[in-house]
């Protein structure tokens, strides 16, 4: 436990959670509106909290890239856009296939059409938190917790745990469906195989941050646009998550990367000539 707690990850985490949490419990205390004006400019600054708080720190101090570059590749980003729209679109297929076309037609409207829906959806999620989920703790992680879950449950835990005050601030998508719900308990439960099929893109198949974030905007594009109404389609876009993620895990468990894990971008000159490569753990 003691490796995971290095001044890297410490920062990062502290730094995250004060940018986000501060600005979203004034604005819970305040009933402030977040759908506009100044209320919705500090939201989203808030909301930004992971990536900000990684780009901060990776301006801190000269960086070099140690870290195996991305490999641009039509296989991976197929397979992080399947991966999270499967869930959602599942649950709905299965639970809710009448009202799919009138809810995909008005949400998109509500946006500005289908432009404005793929904008939203970037923004909101994956570019505001993956450079500091995926780009900065989960690389910090895997030099002192070299195995897959034992990372995957710290940010799962980390993610779910950031999302927290967003349930107490009206206006938001948690705050509607509530924490002690099914939706609300659904929704944080699914930061753990979320975080794991985002490690097997990022690292195993050389996606980087570009997969985790194709990953994240597929799942919450289709989960604004198909979202369950049951607890019973709730339950199973959870079910389908975490059956992707255990297929996943079994194919990484079969064949296993050929390359150390991905470290830090930013060691000195001299971290990254001494670094030793180390075999490439699998799931355990």
């Amino acid at each position: 436990m003691r490796s995971l707690l290095k001044p890297g990850v410490v920062s990062f985490v502290a730094l995250t959670f004060g940018i986000a949490w501060i600005p979203w419990i004034v604005l819970a205390a305040t009933h402030a509106d977040v759908s506009s004006g100044a209320g919705a400019l500090v939201f989203a600054l808030a909301a930004s909290g992971p990536s900000l708080a990684a780009f901060a720190l990776w301006l801190r101090r000269p960086r070099v890239r140690i870290a195996p570059r991305a490999r641009p590749r039509l296989s991976w980003a197929c397979l992080a856009l399947l991966a999270g729209a499967s869930s959602p679109v599942t649950a709905a297929v299965i639970c809710d296939r009448d009202g799919i076309a009138a809810h995909v037609s008005s949400t998109v409207a509500s946006v500005g059409g289908w432009l404005g829906a793929v904008a939203y959806t970037l923004i909101s999620g994956p570019l505001s938190e993956e450079f500091g989920w995926r780009g900065y703790l989960q690389p910090r992680l895997r030099l002192g917790a070299p195995r897959p879950l034992v990372v995957t449950a710290v940010i799962g835990a980390t993610w779910a745990c950031w999302h927290l005050p967003l349930f107490f601030v009206p206006g938001t998508g948690q705050h509607d469906s509530g924490l002690l719900t099914y939706d609300g308990l659904c929704l944080l439960a699914s930061f753990f195989p979320l975080s794991f099929i985002a490690l097997f893109l990022t690292e195993r198949l050389r996606g980087g941050v570009l997969a985790a974030i194709l990953l994240h905007a597929a799942w919450n594009m289709t989960g604004a646009l198909m979202p369950p109404t049951s607890d019973a389609g709730t339950v199973l876009q959870l079910a389908v998550l975490v059956a992707v993620a255990l297929v996943l895990g079994g194919w990484w468990h079969r064949h296993p990367a050929s390359t150390a894990a991905p470290e830090p971008w930013d060691q000195p000159e001299s971290k990254r000539l001494g670094t030793a490569v180390r075999e490439p753990s699998t799931p355990r």
